[in-house]
């Protein structure tokens, strides 16, 4: 999952018409931060209660707040709170990494430990000195990894098993992208940036904005950008697709990371510039 790209080559590699920029990410680490699911598979898992777009073949997305509650849980009973799946989103507690995130993980605070389970039993404890050298990942490995003074209390040849569930039918759905904050839903404006973790400061600036939406009838790619100023607010966003008569839409990355390819070329460069983003959202036919 490690990697940025132009919106055109991520476009014209799956053939799209129509593609926006998707989700957040650490521009730094170049990592995902929030929630992408393909096929089923959580590549990043969702943040913060964040809103996400989710949608089965040739059906309508649809949208919502989305969090995965996950456990690993010991034949004793024993039961430690997974925080993260395959994500760039660094917080303290034990967060886990598949195969999906890449054919390897390297360690990205100080510190981490680690234990490698393979076919549900521990197979590998793990110290900071190898995580930061790099944990090699194949096929159904599971890599937990404990920051910030998180214990795992278990050693080679104990049995662990994992417990996941959405906080919704969203996350079942096969394909999933997070953003945030969700700006309408049923017609009606539903912008809460404390619900989503956003500062207030984020909510009141101007910017360019990315948006996907659905009037119940067609999705809405939507790209915004400012004439006289820097661009509208997130309020401003919502009030404006609410008057074109949307029904859901949710933010995706914006500012630099806003752009908007039409037939394999870039139409809209946020702020200006042709930015590199790490994933993005496009028709397919």
């Amino acid at each position: 999952m490690e990697g940025l790209s132009s919106l055109v080559q991520l476009a014209n590699q799956q053939q799209a018409w129509v593609a926006i920029n998707g989700g957040y990410f650490n521009r730094v680490r170049r990592l995902p931060l929030g929630a992408l699911k393909d096929n089923g598979r959580w590549l990043s898992g969702p943040i913060l209660n964040r809103g996400v777009a989710a949608w089965g073949e040739r059906s309508l997305p649809q949208f919502g707040r989305l969090q995965l509650r996950e456990w690993i849980v010991s034949p004793s009973g024993q039961r430690l709170p997974i925080v993260v799946v395959n994500s760039g989103y660094v917080q303290r507690g034990i967060s886990r990494y598949t195969a999906d995130w890449g054919s390897s993980y390297k360690a990205l605070s100080g510190s981490e430990t680690g234990l490698l389970i393979q076919a549900g039993s521990v197979r590998q404890r793990l110290g900071p000195a190898e995580l930061d050298a790099g944990v090699l990942l194949r096929g159904d490995d599971l890599l937990l990894v404990a920051r910030g003074g998180a214990e795992l209390p278990w050693g080679p040849g104990e049995r662990l098993q994992l417990e996941s569930r959405p906080s919704n039918d969203l996350g079942l759905a096969p394909h999933v992208i997070g953003g945030g904050p969700l700006l309408l839903l049923d017609g009606r404006i539903v912008l809460n940036g404390a619900a989503e973790n956003f500062s207030s400061s984020f909510l009141s600036q101007g910017a360019p904005r990315t948006v996907l939406a659905s009037d119940d009838r067609q999705v809405w790619l939507i790209t915004m950008e400012g004439t006289q100023d820097s661009g509208p607010s997130l309020g401003e966003t919502a009030a404006l697709l609410q008057q074109l008569g949307l029904r859901h839409a949710l933010n995706l990355d914006g500012g630099s990371s806003t752009g908007l390819v039409l037939g394999g070329s870039l139409q809209v460069k946020g702020r200006g510039v042709a930015g590199s983003v790490h994933n993005g959202v496009g028709l397919v036919p």
